[in-house]
C-alpha cells in the first residue's frame, strides 16, 4: 500500500526525517495483522506517527512532509497475483462500478472510513466513528 502526492506523475510520498527516509509504501511483511489475519492502513501526519502505531494491528502510512496540503492517493500496488486467486483486481470487470470490483474481490475489497486519532485509539479500527 502506497501513499502519493496528487500530482501528475503521482510520486510516492519520500519524507526524509533525520538520517531515516519513509517512502510512503509498506509492503506484506511490513504490514500488521489483526487477530483475523486481517489489515488496517491509516494514514497520518508525522506529529500523529507514535499514537497511530500504538494501535494494534494497524499499519501506519505518511502524509507528505514536503507537500502536506496536496491532495493524496492512497494506492494499493497488485503485484504478481497467482492465476487462481478468483479475487484478483484483474477479474473485475472495467465498467468503473464499484459494486462490481465488490463483488469479484470480496472480503478483499479496500474499505474506507475517516476517523480522528482520538477516536482510533479509543476504539480501535473496527469501531472507528
Amino acid at each position: 500500500m502506497c501513499t502519493n502526492v496528487w500530482l501528475l506523475e503521482r510520486p510516492v510520498v519520500i519524507n526524509r526525517i533525520g538520517d531515516e527516509v519513509d517512502y510512503g509504501c509498506r509492503a506484506d511483511d511490513q504490514t500488521r495483522l489483526n487477530a483475523n489475519g486481517e489489515y488496517t492502513y491509516v494514514v497520518g501526519t508525522e506529529a500523529q506517527r507514535a499514537r497511530i502505531e500504538k494501535v494494534p494491528g494497524v499499519t501506519f502510512l505518511p502524509f507528505s512532509l514536503d507537500n502536506p496540503r496536496m491532495p493524496h492517493a492512497i494506492m494499493l500496488r497488485n503485484m504478481v497475483v497467482d492465476p487462481g486467486f478468483k479475487e484478483a483486481i484483474q477479474n473485475v470487470p472495467e465498467d468503473g462500478n464499484w459494486e462490481s470490483a465488490a463483488e469479484v474481490m470480496g472480503s478483499y475489497y479496500p474499505r474506507i472510513t475517516t476517523c480522528t486519532v482520538k477516536s482510533l485509539i479509543a476504539n480501535g479500527p473496527d469501531n472507528c466513528a
